[in-house]
Order: structure tokens, then sequence, then C-alpha cells
């Protein structure tokens, strides 16, 4: 496989990779401290070749193969990362986002600001406003947050723990999706594991009941977890992308 190209965007080179052909552009936008080799994305990709089908995975900056800083990254960066590389590789190009547990917040903004763009949204295990309600900062966290710009945590999916930084804490609040309807017509798709341990599957629920799309399906596997990176779960997503309405 070759390796990635780069798009200079904000003073950071982004790493992505394009696969051309039919359809609206498969993009694939990972999750928190992941990046375009995780096996989801991968499943993604093989997939949409054997389909003949354009598809877009990407990184973040500060992420994966991008350059920059990931201290300085935050959900508003990152979906004006991901939106310069869709517009780069397909402007003004129908898109269909795939977002995973932090990419699915970032699915619903950059959703919003597709519009008429957006040909569908499939959520996997989607955290939106994660901040809010996942991640009680503490007196200790501010005050590592004041003196070097982060606080860390543990995490059972990456052994050096998880890094949250000023940047993306601060911006946090103008990202939040919750706290009305989310103005995406688009069809969307859920998917959440039941015995998900990070990201509880009723947010799911809650997201459905506040997309203004008619066309939104949930999708819930009992024995589930967080990352749904099984065979089984890999099957679902892809029939769940196999089986979107056609794009008019």
């Amino acid at each position: 496989m070759t390796g990635p190209q780069f798009l200079r965007h904000r003073g950071a080179d982004l790493a992505w990779r394009h696969q051309p052909g039919a359809g609206p552009l498969l993009v694939f936008l990972p999750g928190y401290m992941s990046d375009m080799t995780g096996s989801k994305a991968a499943a993604v990709a093989d997939h949409a070749a054997a389909r003949g089908r354009a598809c877009l995975r990407l990184d973040y900056s500060g992420c994966g193969a991008s350059g920059g800083d990931f201290l300085a990254g935050s959900i508003g960066r990152w979906a004006d990362d991901a939106l310069a590389v869709i517009d780069h590789v397909a402007p003004g190009g129908q898109v269909v986002l795939i977002g995973s547990s932090m990419g699915g917040w970032i699915a619903l903004r950059l959703g919003q600001a597709l519009g008429p763009r957006l040909a569908a949204l499939v959520g996997i295990a989607a955290a939106p406003d994660f901040t809010d309600w996942g991640l009680a900062i503490t007196d200790a966290d501010r005050e590592a947050l004041a003196n070097q710009g982060w606080f860390g945590r543990p995490s059972g999916y990456d052994p050096a723990g998880y890094r949250y930084s000023r940047a993306f804490v601060e911006d946090a609040p103008a990202q939040r999706v919750l706290g009305g309807a989310i103005d995406i017509t688009a069809p969307v798709r859920l998917l959440h594991g039941q015995r998900d341990d990070a990201v509880p599957w009723q947010l799911s629920l809650d997201i459905a009941a506040r997309l203004r799309s008619d066309d939104v399906q949930v999708t819930l596997v009992k024995d589930g977890d967080h990352r749904l990176s099984r065979d089984a779960d890999l099957a679902l997503l892809l029939a769940t992308l196999d089986q979107l309405p056609e794009t008019p």
C-alpha cells in the first residue's frame, strides 16, 4: 500500500488516503486519539474498494500520520481539518460521514456544516458533548490545565492514558449539539453496543430524538462493547452502509 497524501491546512500537514469510485464519498472520522489505520476505518476502505465506492480516510492534526500538535486540537479544529480534506478531494460533492465515538460528535457538527451535501451519516457509539457527561473535570484537572495545559486520565483503550488539553476543553462548549434540535435532514444510522463502558447506549436514542431527519434508525447490539470491532460488528457496519438509501 502506498503512503498517505498530505494537505497543508492551518499550519499542519494533514494525512489522508483517497480511493476514487462511484457514489457519495464515504468519509471515516476516527475517535479520540485514534487514526485512519484502525480496524473499522480499514474495513470501510476495503469494503468500498470491493464495491467500487469512493472512500476517504484521514487523520486529524496532531493525530496518526498528520503533523501538528495534538494538544492544540479540539472538536472545532478537527472538524475543520476534516472539511478541508473533504473539500480538497471532492469539492462540492455528496458525502456519507461515518463517525466513531468522538468521530460521531465531529460527524454531527460536520453534517450540519455540509448541509445538502450530506447524503447520509452513520454513528458508531457516537459521543457528542462527552466533555459534559463523560469527563468530570476536578480541581486537580483544572490546576493541571493551568500549569501545563493538559490533564491525563487512565484509559482502557490506551496504556499510556489519554490527555485532554486546554484547547480541547475550552472549545467544547461551543461545539455542543445536544442542547436542542440537530439540523440534519439526511438519513442517519446509529449503531451502539449495550455493553459500552465508555458511552451510554441511551445517548444514541437521545441523538435520534433531536435529529430533524425522519429517516433515522438506531441499532443496538446487546453484547456489543464500545469498539464494535468484532467480525460481526464490522459486518453490521458494512451492511448498514450497503443499505443506505440511494442518493437522488
